[in-house]
């Protein structure tokens, strides 16, 4: 409280600045005497104003004037405003006198009042608390200019009467060059007394600080409003505001951040879902295909069971069989050493044969150990085999008996020795099979009479 006492007496005694001084009220008495008057340069709101203020009433006289422009005799009106509404005009135009009913506010409290009037449509309208309460025509001439502005009273010039002494406050009166909308006045009386909405418009021509540094007289003083600790409370909170809106910002970009994640996440888990789903999907034919397969493997355990029984059975069977052919390889072992004596007896039949030969000991019963008769069965034909041959060897008596006449007769055996003799009669070429014989007069004399056949008459008739 101590510093704004303070400011409050600096600004009683004329010290204060202008931006100090703009959160001050003005305090009017009960007496003609208290008042503010000067003479401020009015050609700007020619064509078009607005006038707007915050006022208390405190003193019930009949016309509590807060505002009279006086130019003259010409127009002892031109503007005026009362605390209660009796009189509202704009270049003396008395249309806005008739919604003084609706000045309700009761005595000591603030509320906001707004005039405008534009030449160019010729219409006037009153605000009270943001409200347009009040519409009218007025003429189509210009504002006056070079008159006198009061505040509290009436100009003396048009009356020195208390009933227009105005015995309240008013605050952040101002005058614009325009006519303000209605959205613009509106949300100056929303936002309460110490709103400063209208302050940086351009068109805010007359200014309040500009009339709270004009002379007072009488009792008139300036009054602290307590805007000066809102205000610098709003500043403080608009900044954090501020502050708050872009760490909101912030934090909106961070959480369309961790929106577009979690969409994404959940995008991620609706395709895992669905893959999850496949998965089940899969799972359930896995496991029927696994139980299908278990069946199979069950059934194919079986079948081994049955086909190691088998294999054992064929084991046995091949260790039979094996035993078997133990006994037969023994048996033709056997057998083979039984060839085999039989051969070596064989070969010692024929060493023995051919030791008689040399020996000359060789009878012609000899003949019955060579193999065409040595343990065959004696038959007529080999009978007759062998009368034949003998018989067919009378002829060569006087033949030197070599291997190439036994090979003639071994290859002719089964022949007559006239269908040999035949044969040779053909021609001197046959003569060739008895190459390497000796060539003796017995042979040769054979071959002379074998040659005709007359022999082999003789022999067939023997």
């Amino acid at each position: 409280m101590f510093p704004l006492f303070l400011v409050v007496i600096l600004c009683v005694v004329g010290h204060c600045t202008a931006s100090e001084r703009y959160f001050n009220a003005l305090h009017f008495g009960t007496s003609n005497s208290d008042y503010v008057s000067f003479n401020p340069d009015m050609s700007a709101f020619q064509e078009s104003l607005s006038v707007c203020a915050w006022i208390k009433r405190i003193y019930g006289s009949s016309y509590p004037t807060v505002l009279n422009y006086y130019p003259g005799s010409s127009s002892y009106l031109e503007i005026l405003i009362t605390a209660n509404g009796y009189y509202t005009r704009v270049i003396g135009d008395s249309g806005l006198d008739n919604y003084r009913s609706r000045f309700t506010t009761p005595t000591g409290r603030w509320f906001h009042l707004c005039m405008t009037w534009a030449k160019s449509t010729t219409t006037s309208k009153l605000y009270l608390d943001g409200v347009l309460v009040g519409t009218d025509t007025t003429s189509s001439r210009s504002l006056y200019t070079g008159g006198q502005l009061w505040l509290g009273r009436t100009s003396s010039s048009y009356s020195s009467s208390s009933n227009f002494v105005f015995g309240g406050e008013v605050f952040n009166l101002n005058m614009f060059s325009e006519v303000l909308s209605d959205t613009e006045i509106k949300k100056a009386a929303q936002e309460g007394l110490c709103s400063r909405r209208l302050q940086d418009l351009e068109s805010r021509v007359l200014k309040w600080e500009y009339i709270l540094s004009q002379s007072k007289s009488g009792s008139v003083r300036e009054t602290d409003t307590g805007c000066e600790k809102t205000v610098e409370v709003n500043r403080n909170l608009t900044s954090l505001l501020n502050e708050t809106t872009v760490k909101l910002g912030d934090t909106e970009k961070e959480l369309e951040i961790v929106s577009e994640a979690l969409n994404d996440t959940e995008h991620t888990l609706n395709s895992t879902l669905k893959e999850l789903a496949g998965t089940q999907v899969k799972l359930g034919t896995t496991e029927e295909t696994l139980n299908s397969t278990l069946e199979e493997l069950a059934g194919t355990q079986a079948k081994l069971g049955t086909t190691e029984e088998t294999l054992n059975a064929t084991l046995k069977e091949l260790q039979t069989t094996e035993e078997l052919l133990e006994t037969e390889i023994a048996q033709h072992n056997e057998t083979a050493e039984e060839l085999e004596t039989c051969s070596d007896k064989l070969f010692d039949t024929r060493s023995k044969l051919s030791a008689a030969r040399k020996f000359e000991n060789i009878s012609r019963w000899d003949v019955l150990y060579t193999e065409p008769y040595y343990n065959r069965v004696f038959t007529d034909d080999l009978y007759n085999q062998l009368t034949t041959s003998w018989t067919m060897l009378r002829k060569l008596v006087g033949v030197n008996i070599t291997d190439g006449v036994v090979s003639h007769f071994q290859k002719y055996h089964v022949e007559s020795m006239c269908d040999v003799l035949g044969e040779l009669s053909t021609g001197w070429e046959m003569l060739r099979q008895f190459v390497g014989v000796g060539m003796t007069d017995g042979l040769v004399d054979h071959f002379i009479e074998a040659h005709d056949g007359s022999e082999c008459e003789n022999n067939t008739e023997s």
